[in-house]
């Protein structure tokens, strides 16, 4: 019987080191499920964290430069992480391209330290879009205004409005439901026939026709340099022209060769960058247009440089980013919109028929709101998918 005893009494010993080894898996499966939930739970509440922080860098502000946004998602990203007793983190905050992006990496130790199994690592990483609800625009026109002997009351007219053209612009996207433009810059182009008008010249069968073929402006801040837009525009009188087609596509092409203002600049006297630029071509004519080549006017012997010489090169620099911006471009026509030589400018993207020389000439600053309305889009703070 005590031979028997110790037999079981062996018996069980075996059994119990059969079940400290069977343990030993068992002890590091359970060991390895705790840490894998405890490393999800701290990655799910640092995403959540980073979340936040990004959008709290992507928020409109009224002093959003990059290194703000830097400062307020990291500050924010900080002080979530110890409101939930988070442990320490390496946050890393980016601002390009119009968005925010925040990264981070924490290292997390096991819950239980019964099996070491080292040290884990968290990586987290959140984009969010900078706020739109607010963006600042700059607006940039250039006013190419046809110069012969019939338009003198349109003269008259872009004359008169030139005064408060900036705040009268601006009432109306304010009636309309629109943000005002926190810059706005105005240039003008006169225009005649580069195939008559070669200055005080007699042209036999026409007679004397002492308009210059084209006279450009630099761009004048609205409304500090009002005055001087006023004054440039009453420096010309309506004359020459000669024919009826004139050199409207030349005056195209010098609007659109403008030193337009470009997205990202900061705008002066302000704390902003510009989120958007609004390139706006504006003309104004009772004529039809010569055609693209037109070779009298090319032979000319004053014909611009940099005038595209076919219908494709002149839709190809229209076309060219770098040349004007492709988002919002414009090209507002006032006049025989619906004349056979306006059909090129019509297949133009981004033009838009304001209406009739009479609606140029007295309802110009709501014609131009108008067509702004289909043109602003505000993009609400959210996270980059």
């Amino acid at each position: 019987m005590n031979l028997l005893r110790v037999f079981f009494r062996e018996e069980r010993g075996a059994t119990a080191v059969a079940f400290a080894v069977a343990l030993v898996p068992l002890l590091a499966t359970f060991t390895l499920a705790l840490d894998y939930a405890s490393v999800n739970q701290t990655r799910s509440s640092y995403q959540s964290v980073a979340d936040s922080a990004a959008l709290a860098g992507a928020t409109a502000s009224t002093t959003d430069t990059d290194e703000i946004r830097k400062t307020r998602a990291k500050n924010w990203f900080d002080a979530m992480a110890s409101s939930q007793r988070l442990p320490a983190s390496d946050i890393n905050v980016t601002v390009k391209d119009g968005q925010v992006e925040v990264t981070a990496n924490v290292t997390v130790k096991p819950m239980i330290n019964m099996i070491d199994l080292g040290n884990y690592t968290v990586q987290v990483r959140s984009v969010a879009m900078i706020s739109q609800e607010v963006i600042h625009r700059v607006l940039d026109v250039a006013m190419c205004i046809d110069a012969t002997g019939s338009m003198q009351n349109t003269i008259n007219s872009v004359k008169a409005r030139a005064q408060n053209f900036s705040t009268d612009l601006n009432n109306a996207l304010k009636a309309r439901g629109l943000e005002a433009f926190d810059h706005m810059r105005i240039r003008v182009v006169y225009y005649r026939d580069f195939a008559v008008d070669k200055g005080p010249v007699y042209y036999p069968g026409w007679g004397w026709y002492g308009g210059k073929a084209m006279s450009t402006s630099d761009f004048f801040v609205q409304p500090a340099k009002k005055s001087d837009l006023e004054s440039f525009i009453g420096s010309e009188s309506a004359s020459g022209g000669g024919d009826e087609p004139e050199s409207s596509y030349e005056c195209i092409n010098e609007g659109m060769s403008s030193k337009w203002f470009t997205k990202g600049n900061p705008i002066p006297d302000t704390a902003f960058k510009a989120d958007e630029v609004y390139p706006v071509i504006i003309l104004w004519s009772d004529a039809n247009a010569l055609p693209i080549p037109h070779w009298n006017s090319i032979n000319s012997g004053q014909y611009p440089a940099n005038m595209p010489q076919s219908e494709t090169a002149f839709r190809n620099k229209w076309n060219t980013s770098s040349v004007i911006d492709q988002k919002n471009r414009l090209l507002v026509h006032f006049g025989l919109c619906n004349a056979n030589s306006w059909s090129f400018a019509r297949s133009l993207d981004g033009y838009m028929c304001g209406g009739s020389l009479s609606d140029g000439n007295t309802n110009m600053i709501n014609k131009i709101a108008d067509v702004m309305v289909v043109r602003f889009q505000n993009r609400l703070t959210r996270l980059a998918k």
